[in-house]
């Protein structure tokens, strides 16, 4: 088995694990039906980031694996205020959007750390460094936040949701995987696109492919 598949293997155990229920609350009778948490994400993130350390690691990459995990722990952090803002919001409000966005992030974290002693300077040093996207560690974390929304993706397509729908992940991802400039997180969004588009054939689906190149 390749590097990239066998990565998206054990992502695809650790998306097994946001699937599985607390069985306390289900035999308590609490209704476990639900959308995926920023908290199931942010482990997916996690976990995704100490694969694709490990491998830059053994690939001879000189790396943080502390820092990655940490930045990768904290990075939805802000969301905890401003609630999860999607990508399409964004993209219909422009720049004004955009930048509104960002500030609002800034100001939650602010508001987050600035009254923690002991973590706040440095929950906020390394959240503003995974914003940058300039050292390895940041873009390590992008890429494993990319690639954990395409497992999700791929894992919704394999419950019966429409390739069609989830198309728009999958485009959006593309440009962002390009910029981050790491081999294995490219060669990982190809098999998923694949995939993707494997998925989209089986069920007659038409799709404007993406060119790789």
């Amino acid at each position: 088995m390749n590097v990239p598949n066998e990565i998206i293997d054990l992502a695809m155990k650790g998306e097994t694990l946001k699937k599985i229920g607390r069985t306390g609350w289900s035999l308590a009778g609490v209704d476990c039906v639900r959308q995926e948490s920023v908290g199931d994400h942010t482990f997916g993130t996690i976990f995704l980031s100490l694969m694709l350390s490990k491998y830059l690691l053994s690939q001879g990459e000189k790396l943080d694996l502390g820092k990655v995990l940490s930045m990768a722990t904290i990075h939805d952090l802000p969301e905890s205020l401003t609630s999860d803002i999607p990508r399409t919001a964004v993209e219909l409000g422009g720049d004004l959007l955009q930048t509104g966005k960002a500030e609002a992030e800034k100001s939650s974290m602010h508001r987050i750390t600035e009254k923690s002693k002991n973590f706040g300077d440095w929950f906020a040093t390394l959240w503003m460094d995974v914003e940058g996207k300039n050292t390895l560690e940041a873009r390590i974390v992008w890429g494993a936040d990319i690639i954990d929304m395409l497992v999700h993706a791929i894992s919704l397509e394999t419950s019966g949701v429409s390739p069609e729908i989830l198309e728009q992940f999958f485009v959006k991802s593309h440009d962002l995987v390009k910029q981050l400039d790491l081999k294995i997180v490219d060669e990982i969004f190809w098999v998923l696109y694949n995939k993707h588009i494997d998925y989209a054939i089986k069920r007659g689906v038409e799709l404007n492919k993406i060119t790789q190149t």
